[in-house]
């Protein structure tokens, strides 16, 4: 499996105008094919008035793309989309384009304008990031060590995921190699050995 990709930053959307046309952008990152088709079915339930939902997508290893042009002249809206991904050198992400239209045909050339135009915009919206796959950690102490453990974590530039207040302290949140062996360093310190740090999976997410 490999260890980093290049995909969209976050979620987002953009938009223009075109002879009264309006080409709605929407771009997210992605694992696997089948959140790429909720994303878009999401969008056709929120957009019913949409003449056409166009889209492009390739799931996070590669081997899965597709893309359709959803009843606009062949050629002119899914691959033009897909291009925009893969000149940017994406994979793991989704892009769809809604066009709303305004009565006035754009003919071949323009349509293939306007797709590649909206997926470029919703792109741009959202920004490009490696996503490096770290170490899903779990962290347990008691309350009186964790306020240090904060701190140390802070001074690492890590975030907790998710941190659950129970007889003990568990905080969740990712960490590479190295940070992950400085991790239980201080956390064995700062504990006397009696605070725990698991490995409990992997997980992408974009590289720090």
């Amino acid at each position: 499996m490999e260890n980093s990709y290049t995909t969209a930053r976050c979620e987002a959307t953009d938009k223009f105008e075109e002879k009264k046309s309006i080409f709605y952008g929407f771009i997210k990152p992605i694992e696997e094919e089948e959140e790429a088709l909720e994303f878009i079915e999401k969008i056709r339930r929120d957009m019913p008035n949409m003449r056409h939902v166009c889209y492009a997508y390739v799931n996070r290893g590669g081997n899965v793309v597709r893309f359709s042009d959803d009843h606009e002249p062949q050629g002119t809206a899914g691959m033009p989309i897909l291009e925009v991904i893969r000149r940017e050198g994406l994979t793991g992400v989704v892009i769809a384009v809604a066009r709303y239209f305004g009565g006035i045909l754009l003919g071949a050339g323009g349509l293939t304008r306007a797709y590649g135009k909206a997926a470029k915009l919703a792109l741009d919206a959202a920004g490009k990031a490696t996503f490096v796959l770290y170490h899903e950690v779990e962290v347990t102490s008691d309350y009186s060590a964790f306020q240090k453990i904060s701190y140390e974590l802070q001074k690492m530039g890590i975030e907790p995921l998710d941190v659950k207040y129970e007889a003990e302290i568990k905080a969740t949140l990712l960490a590479s190699d190295v940070e992950l062996n400085e991790i239980q360093s201080k956390v064995s310190d700062v504990t006397a050995g009696k605070g725990k740090v698991e490995t409990v999976g992997e997980r992408f997410a974009p590289e720090k």
